[in-house]
């Protein structure tokens, strides 16, 4: 029987799901950060290692084992000089009749959608959106990396939250996002919190403030909430700009993706159909420009597991 591999490789961390030639799921693995682009070799190399042979541990397979395909779809792939590199180590740990590295979003496309019609939202530590339309023609916004897009991402989060922690500082000032992000950089002056952000930089440890402020949001803090509620709308517009491009209908199906997700109700809910404007003293504007209630949709399957229909293809769709 032939077995297929498939890698979700995201700047969190990589998963490796096996299947057999029917598409059942044999056994998963989780490893470290996967981004192509900011991890070097050894890094990526560990991660990748310990992703896959936890899957083959779960599939009761031999690391050993010769797989018919492979395919891994990567953040960071638009860093071209990333890829040899990267296959090199995919080539390196795991024996395979075919190799393909993929862009992450098209395994997420494909695992939450089965190849019809729709669009994906990743959102986790960096953001990106891809949609197909009836005719096949694909769209995809965003996805520029944290410096120039990764707009609405667990980064992008992170970042603000730091930004607003280091001005209530300068004022004097403590709320609960200025508690959580001192607690979490365990900062509790200025320059200490600079020095954590630069010193062994990396957009995940920034992206792992989100999730304390999506708790804080959850409870009802205002201050978390104008911060989360900013990350829904630049997602929103993300989506509205794959929609406009493929001319794809109002109600076409949305499926979201990523740990940022994991955040609570409440930013699912404005990311879907805005509607909080504020409480008490916090205050904001309605959303710029109306897109209106979004279809959104649970995924079908993982984006390891869209990768594995890639592996499984004749050609890479």
């Amino acid at each position: 029987m032939p077995y297929y591999i498939g890698f979700d490789c995201g700047g969190t961390n990589i998963v490796a799901l096996i299947t057999d030639g029917d598409g059942n799921e044999l056994g998963s693995g989780q490893g470290g950060s996967g981004n192509i682009a900011v991890n070097d070799d050894e890094t990526l190399a560990a991660s990748l290692k310990n992703a896959f042979r936890a899957a083959c541990k779960r599939a009761g397979l031999s690391p050993e084992t010769s797989f018919a395909s492979l395919c891994a779809g990567a953040a960071g792939y638009s860093y071209e000089h990333r890829r040899n590199p990267f296959l090199a180590i995919l080539r390196s740990e795991i024996h395979a009749d075919r190799y393909t590295l993929v862009p992450d979003y098209l395994p997420a496309f494909w695992g939450a959608t089965e190849g019809e019609p729709g669009i994906v939202v990743i959102a986790g530590t960096g953001a990106v959106a891809f949609g197909r339309n009836a005719e096949g023609k694909e769209y995809k916004a965003d996805g520029l990396g944290y410096l120039l897009g990764d707009k609405g991402s667990g980064f992008n989060l992170g970042l603000y939250a730091l930004r607003h922690a280091l001005e209530s500082i300068q004022r004097g000032v403590e709320d609960s996002v200025t508690q959580a992000v001192k607690e979490y950089t365990d900062a509790q002056i200025v320059p200490e919190m600079i020095h954590w952000l630069y010193q062994d930089f990396a957009p995940a440890r920034v992206a792992a403030i989100a999730p304390r402020i999506g708790v804080l949001s959850e409870e009802g803090d205002p201050i978390a909430r104008t911060l989360v509620v900013e990350m829904a709308r630049r997602l929103r517009q993300t989506v509205r700009q794959v929609r406009h491009h493929l001319w794809l209908p109002r109600e076409a199906s949305i499926y979201p993706i990523g740990g940022l997700w994991e955040m609570g109700a409440f930013f699912r809910s404005e990311f879907q159909d805005p509607h909080w404007l504020g409480e008490g003293e916090v205050s904001i504007e309605p959303e710029a420009l109306a897109g209106g209630r979004f279809n959104v949709q649970p995924p079908r399957h993982t984006p390891a597991y869209g990768a594995t229909l890639l592996a499984m293809s004749e050609r890479i769709l």
